[in-house]
């Protein structure tokens, strides 16, 4: 049966199915996880099903070409404001005038800037019957003190229809918390290349190991106690080098630290890289030294492939690595630990073998892309 529907001014003549719209809200499109995650999610939502637009409410970013260029996506929208004392609440009213104007059914933001920028305007009563969905990709209550994290419940928790966490320890936390609250643990889309776990081979025990991390640089990743516990390791016997590969504001500081340590013949930056895979398939170790995490794709990634991983324990590692079974957890902020844990897997090669097919085992069996777009699709059909 043939129906039409005003979509967006516009009459659709459709067959079957009506036509969801959804309008994103995320900080930028950058090279980052959270941004990477929605450009999975918006490639697998059919188009002729669903119907986007994305507000980007602090900059554009490196990846919006290929955001706007997705076939669900209908257009994309950057906020800007003119006094940045009050560029809070004139971008609450600009998000208003963007709601109002596109009618969608169900307003979904990504990463706390962008909830609480859009908890802010629905709480002034600019949108309060359009259902909202909103996304904690980290870890609030250990990254945030107490001002912001109040400032989350009243703005964030409260005025949200459904939140949507991608770990499952952090979900349960929540529930704790706000029992009455619908909250949902949906893992992240995983893509590996399908031939790389065939093609990784360890280095031998006579050549130079490689260890790797990735990530932005940023306080809450930790990369300066991994320079420390590689301050220690370099005391033992092992021969090593070590990749940081990624981009961010502290860059400058940790090559600073790099060199105040005589470190910079084995420490190399080379930036962000887009063949991630092709830099993890012939490394030994891949260390990931946060402060505080959810569920890191880089880690998860790394676990993939098969390789021996060191992470800190903290946030929704805890569901992922299992403690010198697929991998080894230690004590964020804690370089004599982190060195520790690099020794054992650079000088036990069974040991790190064990650790690497383990974990390979572990993410096949918890990510499922297909269903966990599923579980999102059946977050959104509640509300029609």
């Amino acid at each position: 049966m043939e129906r039409l529907f005003l979509v967006t001014g516009n009459w659709k003549l459709i067959t079957d199915k009506l036509i969801m719209r959804i309008l994103y809200i995320i900080d930028s499109m950058t090279k980052d996880g959270a941004e990477s995650q929605l450009l999975k999610t918006l490639a697998r939502l059919p188009p002729e099903q669903y119907e986007v637009s994305v507000v980007l409410s602090r900059a554009e970013g490196e990846r919006v070409a290929e955001l706007a260029a997705l076939p669900c996506v209908r257009e994309v929208t950057t906020l800007t404001a003119r006094d940045k004392r009050r560029h809070l609440l004139e971008k609450a009213f600009t998000m208003a005038g963007i709601v109002s104007a596109l009618k969608p059914d169900i307003v979904h933001s990504w990463l706390w800037y962008s909830n609480f920028l859009c908890g802010l305007s629905r709480k002034c009563g600019f949108w309060r019957r359009i259902p909202f969905v909103a996304s904690q990709r980290g870890d609030y209550h250990a990254r945030y003190g107490k001002f912001r994290l109040w400032l989350t419940e009243k703005v964030i928790y409260n005025t949200a229809d459904v939140l949507l966490t991608n770990s499952e320890p952090i979900q349960h936390f929540l529930c704790q918390r706000y029992p009455t609250k619908k909250i949902h643990s949906i893992p992240n889309l995983l893509e590996l290349p399908t031939e790389v776990w065939a093609r990784r081979k360890p280095t031998p025990e006579t050549e130079e190991k490689l260890i790797v991390s990735v990530g932005r640089f940023a306080p809450e990743k930790g990369h300066s106690y991994l320079i420390e516990a590689l301050n220690l390791l370099k005391e033992q016997n092992i021969a090593w080098r070590c990749m940081f590969l990624g981009e961010g504001e502290l860059a400058a500081e940790l090559r600073a630290l790099v060199e105040e340590y005589g470190l910079s013949a084995q420490v190399t930056f080379p930036g962000f890289c887009e063949d991630v895979f092709s830099v993890l398939l012939t490394a030994d170790v891949f260390v990931l030294p946060s402060l505080h995490e959810s569920s890191p794709n880089a880690l998860i990634e790394a676990m993939g492939i098969g390789m021996p991983c060191i992470a800190s324990d903290v946030g929704g590692i805890v569901d992922l690595v299992e403690n010198e079974a697929n991998g080894i957890r230690v004590p964020p902020k804690d370089p004599t630990s982190l060195a520790a844990a690099l020794q054992q897997v650079l000088t036990e090669p069974d040991f790190a073998e064990k650790l690497g097919k383990n974990a390979r085992a572990t993410i096949q069996r918890k990510f499922n892309t297909a269903e966990s777009v599923k579980k999102l699709e059946d977050v959104y059909g509640q509300f029609l």
